[in-house]
């Protein structure tokens, strides 16, 4: 083994020619190389080979009177272009064959035709390479645009389903805690309900902690349902017989790049295995995972916030309210639950440009932008859809329940401080709205914009620093703020 692990090193050293490969790769040999684990380095090496004999960078070659399968007697390749014979014992004698090889006689060795490249294999083992590389170029690309991929469960399903291709001998399900909705065509991805949560080590188990599972009678009930599934709906399974498993915390990653010592424990990751792995080994993998979709987790949530938030203020943006707000509409309608919507403007905010600077304009749209936030749930949706014009999708808002926001909003101090040629300016400024609820306004997300724009232009129209709301009759209802001497 000691002999065969220098042989690798020296291999993914430099006698591979890792220069015509591409850099993730590269990257992941030189990791393999300073890991120092042997596994680790012969996949590795054997990705390379695989991905170099693919671009015809390898040449197979046969050396007469000698037999291959151990250390010394092949197999045999060449680097195009050079003189340079690798030995490739150490991935065993089944695993590769060269078709196309060049015979070499030891006594009066010959340069070979690097004309004829090395060709893979069609047994299972080298098959399995353009998956693997498959699955590392899909590790490259993040699900990104729609507002959706920004989405706890949506980013978690899309990190199941690379790892899936990654390992698929070793199924992997995630347990989300609370009752986040999770998508409908992901069965590794689930919550479970309160009731068998208070059951056995689910209801003692220390949040932070792993666990292991050597009686499958353990796992939860959904991972017990799919295994029992038949071959074809256990998807991932394939009717494995679970002899083993672990959980290990799934840490969402910290907010805006906070220190790791902020993350919570969002959910359990759990690996299976039909066969006698040890626990410590299992859990080990099973922790690097979990390090691994929280890295990820950040990656693409980062991404997703780039495309979708608006970079002055750090709410939503126009983009993102014309995606979402036809989702949003879509969810209560299939769940039969009221929604609003609010279409806000900020008075007379060209005068605050022209009187201090847009500087000091800036500042007041971050200042209002966040007083927004503190005043909204965090199921609420604060959109900047144009220089000064908010729009608020507020789910599950009847319009008794939006007559309480908006009296609220109208209440708020929207007040700011910002310096002007050396002296302290107060900057005071108020919102004109207009409202309209789902479903009495109509159910067509542009025709529900429109109302709530033409209710807005009432607002201004009628003095500003008000709401309307749209009623179908005519007589739309007008909110003041309460100090109001209108």
């Amino acid at each position: 083994m000691e002999e065969s692990s220098i042989t690798l090193k020296r291999m993914l050293s430099g006698e591979l020619p890792l220069d015509r490969v591409g850099p993730h790769l590269r990257h992941a040999c030189r990791r393999a190389v300073r890991s120092g684990d042997f596994d680790r380095m012969k996949l590795a090496a054997r990705v390379v080979i695989g991905e170099l004999a693919r671009r015809g960078e390898l040449l197979g070659v046969s050396i007469e009177g000698k037999r291959k399968g151990s250390p010394g007697e092949g197999p045999f390749c060449m680097v195009k272009g050079t003189h340079r014979l690798l030995d490739l014992s150490f991935l065993g004698g089944d695993t590769i064959s060269w078709p196309g090889q060049v015979p070499v006689n030891p006594a009066a060795p010959a340069v070979p035709d690097v004309s004829t490249p090395v060709q893979s294999s069609s047994s299972p083992s080298l098959e399995s390479f353009a998956g693997l590389i498959g699955a590392m170029e899909q590790a490259q690309d993040l699900e990104i645009g729609d507002p959706r991929s920004g989405e706890k469960a949506i980013i978690l399903a899309s990190i199941l389903r690379l790892l899936e291709r990654f390992m698929p001998q070793l199924p992997m399900f995630m347990m989300l805690h609370g009752s986040d909705p999770v998508p409908e065509d992901q069965d590794h991805l689930f919550t479970i309900g309160p009731d068998e949560a208070a059951e056995g080590w689910l209801s003692v188990r220390t949040p932070g902690h792993s666990v292991w599972i050597p009686d499958p009678e353990e796992l939860p009930g959904h991972i017990r349902k799919l295994a029992a599934a038949p071959v074809e709906k256990a998807t991932g399974l394939g009717g494995l017989p679970i002899r083993r498993a672990v959980a290990v915390p799934l840490w969402e990653p910290a907010e805006n790049g906070g220190p790791s010592s902020s993350a919570h424990e969002s959910g359990l990751l759990f690996l299976v295995t039909g066969d006698d792995l040890g626990r410590d080994s299992l859990l080990r993998l099973a922790e690097r995972l979990s390090r691994f979709v929280t890295r990820r987790w950040r990656h693409q949530r980062e991404v997703n916030q780039r495309i979708h938030v608006d970079g002055l203020t750090g709410v939503y943006n126009r983009a993102f309210f014309d995606s979402q707000f036809p989702l949003e509409l879509e969810r209560a309608r299939r769940s039969e639950v009221p929604l609003s919507l609010v279409i806000a403007d900020l008075d007379k905010f060209k005068e605050v440009n022209d009187t201090y600077g847009h500087q000091a304009g800036d500042a007041t749209l971050r200042m209002v932008a966040r007083r927004l936030q503190e005043e909204l749930r965090r199921i609420d949706h604060i959109c900047r859809i144009g220089g000064e014009e908010f729009a608020l999708i507020l789910p599950d808002t009847s319009q008794e329940a939006a007559h309480d926001v908006m009296s609220r909003l109208l209440d708020s101090e929207f007040r700011t401080s910002v310096s002007v040629a050396g002296d302290t300016i107060n900057i005071n400024v108020t919102f004109s709205y207009g409202a309209v609820t789902f479903p009495a306004a109509g159910a067509d997300p542009y025709e529900l914009f429109r109302k709530a724009d033409a209710m807005l232009f009432i607002s201004k129209d009628l003095g500003r620093n008000r709401c309307h709301f749209w009623s179908s009759d005519g007589d739309h209802l007008q909110f003041l703020p309460s100090d109001s001497n209108d």
